[in-house]
């Protein structure tokens, strides 16, 4: 990946389009890198209990939320993000499951 400018080493608006068309095009990759690791954790869970595993849900959920407060981010919007990504997660779980001849329900 390119090397991403600082803000205020762009000299207009279209070089700051640029640096953030680079940044969420990383932050897309990384988010294909954790769906790989979401459909390999499938492998170390025996059911729909372990899949949705509600308490970890809950933890990541309200981490990722702390986490994005504390360096200045709304940690409203990273809850309402990573609730959005993990639930998706989860029923991509259960699907691989399933198909891995597993019972979901």
């Amino acid at each position: 990946m390119d090397q991403i400018k600082k803000p205020d080493d762009c000299l207009n608006i279209e070089e700051i389009r640029q640096e953030i068309d680079k940044i969420d095009k990383k932050i897309i990759e990384l988010f294909s890198l954790r769906d790989d690791f979401v459909k390999e954790i499938v492998t170390f869970k025996k059911d729909k209990e372990g899949v949705i595993a509600q308490e970890r849900k809950e933890f990541v959920i309200n981490e990722r939320a702390r986490m994005a407060g504390e360096i200045g981010l709304n940690p409203d919007l990273f809850k309402k993000i990573f609730t959005i990504l993990i639930e998706d997660n989860i029923k991509k779980e259960l699907e691989l499951l399933h198909t891995n001849g597993i019972k979901s329900i």
